[in-house]
This record gives C-alpha cells, structure tokens and sequence, in this order.
C-alpha cells in the first residue's frame, strides 16, 4: 500500500512486524536485579540508597519493548503520526455494564425514586383510618376502647376525660384494674397514641393500667390540643418510618446507584471526595472499574444506604466531577461488574496519512483486531517500571522494592524530583516529605511519612507496607502483565498471528468471564483462585478454535502453561528475575501469593467507526463530553479549510483491554506518554504528562 515518505521509512524499519527497541533502551529487569544484589551486599540503609546512582544515560521514559510489547497482527503498514491526548477532553471512556448497556450521564437530579414502603405500623395506622378531626379522632377512640376494656371502664374514661379544670397529677390519674393480655395492653396504647394522643396519656403500673389526662380547660388550650393533634400524627408516622428504617432500605434497596462523569481526576480521587462531604466511610462507596485520570470517564457507581438527596448536594461541591442518574438496588458495584467500555478518542495533527490511505488499515483493525498487550498505563510512565519493583515484591526484597520507588529519575515533576534528590543525598525522611505532593506521588509520600514516623530507614518492609493495598499489588501484577506480554511477543514471533497451532490454551470469549480475567484478579486479590479451564489444542480439536479463543495465562501456581516452545519463555524470563513459576504461591505474605489468570491473545473491537475533522484551535474540544449535552452545548462540527487535520475513532472494547493498544496496531507509533510529550514539543504544542507516581493504571 502506498504512503507517505514517513510511512514508507516506518515501513521499512518495520518489515518484519515489529518495532525495533531504541538503543537508548537500558534492560529494566537488570537494573532491578543489580540494585537489589548492591544491597544486599551492604549493610547500611544509606550505603543502600547511595549505591543506587542515577546513571547519566539513563532513558527518561520506559519504551514499549521494555515492557515486552514488540509486535503487530498486521506488518508492513507504515503508521502515521498524530498526537494522542493533547487534551484530557480528547480521550472519553464511557462504561459498558454486563447487559450491554453504555452508561450516559443525562440529569443530574433526575432519580428512580421508589416511595419506601410504610412499615408495619404505618399500614396499621392507615387501614384504622385515624381522622384528622381530633374530636371524630377521639370519639372514634374511647368506642375502641370500649372493645378492649368493655362499656363500664371506657365510660369511666371519657368521664375522666371531660373534666375540664386544672388538677394535680395524681387528680388527674385514673387507675384502671383489669385483667388484660399482653397484646390487649398493646392494643390499649396503640388506641391512646393514635387516637386520642394529647388528651391523654398511658402506662402501666403494678399490673394496673393508669390513664393520666392532660391540663386543658381554656378556648386556647382546647386550640392548641387540636393543633399539637395533628402534627403529632405526622410526627408519629415520620417516627414509625425511622424506626423502620432497615426495613426501608430491604425493600427499596440497600444501594443508591448512580453515574459519575468525571474529568482529569482518578477514580479513587473522587470517591474519596464524596466520602468526606458526605461524612461516611470510602468503603461505602463501589465501582465497577477504575478509570483513566486524563480523560473524561464516564461510569456506574453505588453508595450503601445514602439517600440520592444527599448525593445531588454533594455533587455540588466535587471537584472534577458531576453525579447523576440516581436509582436504587439491592446489590453493590464490585470490581469487574462491567461488560467493557466504549472509547471516542481524538488524534489531533495528523500527518502522513489521509482518508483515502486509511480506510483500508480501519477495516483491517475493525475485521481482526490488535494484540491484546497490557498498555503502558499497567507500567507507569518513567524509566524505572511498576514492574522491576514488583520483582523486588516477589522476592519479599522490601529494601530494594523501597529504593526502586524513590530512587531520583529524569522525567519528573520539580517537587517530586526535589524531594527525590532530598532523600537521596539527606536520607532525612521528614525534610522529603515535606517538599512532596501526596497526591502527586502516593507510594513514595507513604514510604517517606512511614520513615519519618518511625525516625529511620531500617524497617524497609513496614514502611512499604504503609502503601495502600490495591497500589501494592499493582506491582506484582505489572510484573505479571510484563510476562505476559513478553510470552504473547514470542507466540506471535514463532507461530504468527493468523492460527491457532497444537499445544496452545484455548477458552471461548463467552467462557472467560471477568471472574478468570485479569481485571478480577487485580482488583480481588491474588489469592482468587481461577475458575476458568482452558482447553489444550491438539490435531484432533484444532478446527474449532480460531486465534480469537487462544489464551495466555499470567503467570501464577493455579493455572496451566501452554504446551509449546512459549512455556520456555515463562520459565527463562522469571529465572532471569530469579523467581520460578512453581514459587509463586510460596511467599511469606499471602497477598502476594499469586494463582494467576488468563487473557485472550488477539481481540476485536465491538463497533469501530471513525470521522474526520478539520479544526484551527489546539484548545478548542473537538466532542462534547455528557454534562456538554445536559447544559445544551452542540457537538463541535468540522471546520471547512481548518488548518489542522484530525481523526475522531469510536470503538468498544471488553473489560480491562487496553485502547492505546489499538491505536499503536493503527498508528505504528509509541504510545509511551514520555514519546507523546516529545511530539508535541515537536510541533508547538503542549502535553500535560502523567503523573510520576509509579504503578498507574487503567481497567
């Protein structure tokens, strides 16, 4: 296919279907095997971060081929060039949840808002029909009474009743003494609340019922009587419905679910915010999946027993985010309750390829998909990987998993590389701390606050485990999602991409439920055990599975290596490391104990369509976000003659695949944020980076 100049360049250092590793590139996993070997040889923990030195031709940005991602489903396809992301609003993700249903934010007060059931007392109350006419209220009353206690003491009652001057307490007590059952008794003050509330109160005393009439004997008083009557029957009903609360809450639903939109923050960021306005625990609080920061992101979340009421008013106050679409359910959101997520991205400055040149490659990506690679989210964005510390975690080496993660680097933001540089030449934990933004770098501000609240640098091991949890165990799974990729590279290298050959695992899509996936394995913990069998591919069962139903496993002691030369690569690449698949559910802490799981090898977009755009402003969105469409703004329209050039791509894609991979597959370009920022310097423009802290992801 013909191309451009740049296309054919790229063509012809591309020709065998992969990208070539830059020369810059240093070997991760030996940088996170010699620093762990320097300190262990050293027994001092300054010595320790001393010895680890930046070194001075240091790659400042990880590479795809560092974290094994080095081939394509389709080669000799040039690419082009296009900057991904210049704005945050140029990347939407809206969620897709188990029934194939997008999640759109269309109101931000509008609620499924069942009217709680009344409790017991309350329909007991309603089907006596209490009249709000005191005096019917009461003469209806004393003739109830007369029912229980018979005519002779319900006379005595209204009797008592119709003295009108004022009387001491014990004037006004009238003692009644008659043999009456438990449930008769409740039947006595369910009659004296309800009917005839203000007038007269009652209580038993020494097995005798004792009826005490209230002070009224003016005009105003009798006024009075009939008005505290009536808001005391309101006042009843609205007690009855708190006493009944739980009740409530069973039949409409424990749960309030709603959607959130959210812009350029984390997920957990802005779940956090809703817990401290609404004053409740962050665990209160569920999600289906964890979302991109830069970007707008749109999905379902649910909150335990929190009326929508007070949802709408804490929307009010969230930064970078909007909460809408209130309904109640009687289940929470959990980690991997979702079908998938559909993509709209913009490409801006698009160079090298054209509507004519393109269509044939979208039609290619659209009939059979791209390599399902871990994205470079998985590894976070600088030269030192989530990964080569997840090594560290493996070997339960705690020093060296600490010194990875502070260890100064190129790349990073003025503060965090500030505070680097402090600890690195002080070793003085309180004095980096203070110059570092928690949120900015969270595994790094927890490892420092936990050495300066402990006075030193020798429990290495308590201090990352002051890290929170899902962080931790984002390194070891960037480890295995390294493995894997680096096993699929081999598979494609040795048998293609077109087949599936004998001694591959195979699992049909609609047998790997998110359970087995790598997303519930993430998110639950990596003690879950995979449910998901995979089929072993023999010459007799070889016709009926295709390249979409081949399946690697990330490497764990609950799941089966595929029978082929690529089990090798398992092997090699984890002896490299100094770990051993057979050793993985032989760590001290069972968090780190890892069964494994399985991911499919090739995908295929759902839908996938694309647009062209014409525009003059790099600040200007090119697509209205959902609160856009609440508020009445118009969907930006292609300007005719616009002088820069743009791809609008909108795809679906299953739960936890990666939709930067897919346009690596069409652009042939590296989707390393640190290449972006390159690009975009290139061409005037200016990219936001990512945050430096390591282990950032997207699910």
């Amino acid at each position: 296919m013909p191309g451009s100049p740049k296309q054919q360049q790229l063509a012809g250092d591309d020709s065998a279907g992969k990208r070539k590793p830059d020369d810059a590139t240093i070997d991760i996993d030996n940088e996170s095997s010699n620093a762990a070997k320097r300190i262990k040889d050293d027994s001092s923990a300054q010595a320790n971060i001393k010895n680890i030195q930046p070194q001075k031709q240091q790659q400042q940005y990880l590479r795809e081929a560092d974290v094994g991602i080095t081939e394509f489903v389709t080669p000799g396809w040039g690419g082009f060039d296009a900057i991904i992301k210049h704005r945050f609003s140029d990347f939407f993700v809206n969620e897709i949840d188990r029934a194939g249903r997008v999640e759109h934010l269309t109101s931000y007060t509008d609620a499924v808002d069942p009217e709680p059931p009344a409790t017991e007392e309350e329909k007991e109350i309603e089907q006596l029909g209490v009249p709000d006419d005191p005096q019917e209220a009461f003469e209806q009353g004393i003739a109830r009474l007369e029912g229980i206690l018979g005519k002779a003491d319900s006379a005595r009652i209204r009797a008592h009743l119709e003295i009108t001057e004022r009387q001491t307490l014990e004037e006004r007590s009238l003692l009644i003494d008659h043999e009456l059952s438990k449930d008769e008794r409740k039947q006595v003050y369910f009659v004296t609340n309800n009917f005839i509330p203000v007038r007269l109160t009652c209580e038993t005393v020494e097995g005798k019922l004792k009826f005490i009439r209230r002070n009224i004997n003016t005009e105003s008083d009798k006024e009075a009587e009939d008005s505290r009557s009536k808001q005391n029957k309101k006042q009843q009903q609205q007690q009855a419905r708190r006493r009944g609360r739980g009740s409530q809450w069973r039949h409409i639903g424990d749960y309030c679910h709603f959607v959130m939109q959210k812009e350029n923050h984390d997920t957990m960021d802005v779940l956090n915010q809703i817990a401290r306005h609404l004053r409740i625990s962050s665990r209160s609080l569920g999600v289906a999946g964890t979302k991109d920061k830069r970007g707008i992101t749109v999905q379902r979340c649910s909150a335990y027993r929190v009326d929508h009421g007070r949802l709408i008013w804490a929307s009010k106050k969230l930064r970078g985010a909007r909460l809408g679409n209130y309904s109640y359910a009687a289940s929470e959101l959990k980690l991997g309750d979702l079908g998938g997520n559909q993509f709209r991205i913009i490409l801006r400055h698009v160079e090298g390829a054209d509507a004519e040149s393109l269509a044939p490659v979208l039609e290619g990506i659209r009939a059979t998909g791209f390599i399902n690679y871990y994205g470079m989210q998985r590894f976070g964005t600088q030269s030192i990987s989530s990964h080569a510390v997840g090594v560290a975690v493996l070997k339960a080496d705690w020093q060296g998993a600490v010194d990875l993660i502070l260890k100064p680097r190129p790349g990073d933001r003025k503060e965090v590389r500030d505070a680097r540089d402090t600890w690195y030449q002080t070793n003085d934990a309180s004095a980096a701390l203070k110059l570092l933004p928690q949120r900015a770098a969270l595994a790094e501000y927890s490892i420092l606050q936990a050495f300066a609240k402990n006075g030193g640098a020798s429990n290495a091991a308590s201090a990352f485990a002051a890290i929170p949890r899902n962080l931790r165990l984002m390194y070891v799974h960037a480890y295995q999602s390294y493995i894997w990729n680096s096993a699929v590279s081999e598979r494609i290298r040795l048998y293609g991409v077109d087949k599936v050959v004998p001694g591959d695992l195979v699992i049909k899509a609609h047998e790997l439920s998110t359970a087995d996936s790598d997303e519930s394995e993430a998110s639950e913990g990596p003690e879950e055990v995979c449910r998901a069998v995979p089929t072993l591919v023999t010459k007799d069962n070889i016709s009926e599975y295709s390249i979409y139903d081949v399946v690697l496993p990330l490497p764990g002691w609950a799941i089966k290596y595929p029978e082929h030369e690529v089990k090798g690569v398992y092997v090699e690449n984890m002896e490299k490391d100094g770990l051993s698949a057979s050793g993985l559910d032989r760590h001290p802490l069972k968090e780190y104990k890892l069964a494994g799981a399985y991911r499919h090898m090739v995908i295929k977009p759902r839908v996938f369509s694309h647009e062209w755009m014409r525009y003059n402003d790099d600040m200007q969105p090119l697509a209205r976000s959902d609160s856009d469409a609440i508020e009445g703004k118009h969907e930006p329209e292609s300007i005719d003659f616009g002088q820069h050039v743009a791809l609008k791509l909108a795809f679906d894609l299953p739960s936890s695949a990666y939709a930067t991979m897919l346009l690596r597959e069409l652009m042939r370009q590296e989707t390393a944020a640190g290449h972006q920022t390159k690009l975009s310097s290139k061409t005037g423009l200016r990219v936001i980076p990512s945050d430096s802290c390591l282990g950032c992801q997207q699910t």
